[in-house]
């Protein structure tokens, strides 16, 4: 029998110690004018991944069941994307780095990637770490290639952002990888991915199996972001490491439960933050049963776009999240006042993150401003929209804008 209860279900969530406080955002206020935490300040941001991996992720298990798994997700790919589409939400696709090929052959020896460094050893299965790649192409194994799939992720008109799963699907623990393995494994996907105008910025880690000792690595070669996974914390604001990449908290994963409702579970989980100012990041197989896509995932698409709708939520990738984060800690806030005016410059010491971001300012005021203008960084201006919120103080205004832009100018 089913857990009806939300209640219950919330206190069950609480004694597993599912809503542990984890890293809160760091306070950016310059008199009285803050950098708000999110995007347009919303109450929360929603950071939702795929592990897209087709064959690569279950090779070594039985024949069959890698074809099923890998098949499955062909089919999946389409209808999940209609379903992103339809919803207007963005998610950022962790690739693996193979299935952007069209193609690849065995060297002369035999041998599948004869460049690529291996790892220092494989428990998975008997012989070469590429001794199941058919070395053939997309259209004579589709299970093994998927650059068609890439296109239609691509070409979705909620625009998707596509990160990477590594190459071939690697285990980074010290133990199996080294930092030559990780550099090769990255340069790989920045070349596959190349041809298609994708420069990976985010990184899933194969099995959720993180080594951070890398992370100095993985800034060189411009990663910004990785999803984390925290026994205890599962919402938190984005954590900026030594190396400059963020921890984007993983909350949760798709799935079906006999228990209870799994969009009930989900709610729950959002409510808690829009409390906290915390990141909701939800992540999925796109190999999964198609049920779970159809109900539990539509499920919590439309009550996230309801949200949305409502002011409550950004919903963003692991890329932009992160650009967000780097720009709200980086940039400084210089507020002068006059009767009929509020006018904010932009300070910065260090460089836009890669591809820019906006940044959203927000204060409280007596009465709306009549106009908001926005000086670009080559000096020219632009009347921008304002939003309006409740606040403890009575109104609070905040306004959307480039990080590059030099000032702001709220007019009374």
């Amino acid at each position: 029998m089913k857990i009806e209860s939300p209640a219950v279900l919330e206190t069950i969530f609480s004694l597993k110690r599912n809503f542990a406080r984890g890293p809160a955002a760091p306070e950016r206020v310059f008199s009285g004018v803050e950098i708000a935490p999110f995007k347009d300040n919303a109450r929360a941001a929603v950071c939702i991944s795929g592990d897209f991996e087709m064959s690569w992720a279950w090779r070594g298990r039985d024949a069959r069941a890698t074809a099923h798994r890998a098949s499955t997700e062909r089919a999946n790919v389409p209808f999940i994307l209609d379903l992103l589409e339809r919803y207007s939400i963005p998610v950022t696709w962790a690739t693996v780095g193979h299935l952007f090929l069209e193609s690849c052959q065995r060297s002369g020896a035999g041998v599948a990637h004869d460049d690529m460094p291996r790892p220092k050893f494989n428990d998975r299965w008997d012989g070469d770490w590429y001794a199941h790649d058919p070395c053939s192409n997309g259209d004579a194994d589709p299970l093994w290639y998927a650059p068609d799939l890439v296109r239609r992720i691509l070409e979705c008109g909620a625009p998707q952002e596509i990160g990477t799963h590594t190459f071939s699907h690697i285990n980074f623990s010290a133990e199996r990888s080294t930092p030559a393995l990780v550099r090769a494994e990255i340069e790989a996907c920045i070349h596959a991915m190349a041809p298609f105008g994708v420069q990976p910025r985010s990184l899933v880690f194969p099995h959720n199996i993180a080594e951070y000792s890398y992370l100095p690595l993985l800034a060189e070669l411009g990663i910004t972001s990785v999803r984390h996974r925290d026994e205890s914390v599962r919402l938190a604001y984005p954590e900026r490491t030594a190396s400059g990449v963020y921890r984007i908290y993983e909350s949760m994963n798709l799935r079906a439960s006999r228990r209870y409702d799994y969009v009930a579970k989900a709610r729950i989980f959002l409510k808690k933050a829009m409390e906290r100012q915390a990141v909701y990041a939800l992540w999925f197989h796109p190999s999964d049963s198609l049920e779970v896509f159809d109900t539990q995932f539509r499920g919590i698409l439309r009550y996230i776009d309801a949200e949305r709708r409502d002011g409550k939520l950004w919903v963003t990738t692991m890329r932009d999240l992160a650009a967000y984060c780097y720009e709200r800690e980086q940039l400084g806030l210089q507020v002068t006042r006059n009767e009929n005016m509020i006018t904010v410059h932009l300070q910065r010491s260090t460089h836009l993150s890669p591809g820019g971001a906006e940044i959203t300012l927000a204060t409280n005021v007596e009465s709306p401003p009549r106009m908001v203008e926005v000086e670009a960084a080559d000096g020219s201006r632009n009347e921008i929209a304002v939003r309006l919120h409740p606040s403890e103080k009575g109104r609070q205004v905040s306004v959307t804008a480039p990080a590059s832009s030099r000032s702001v100018r709220l007019i009374f």
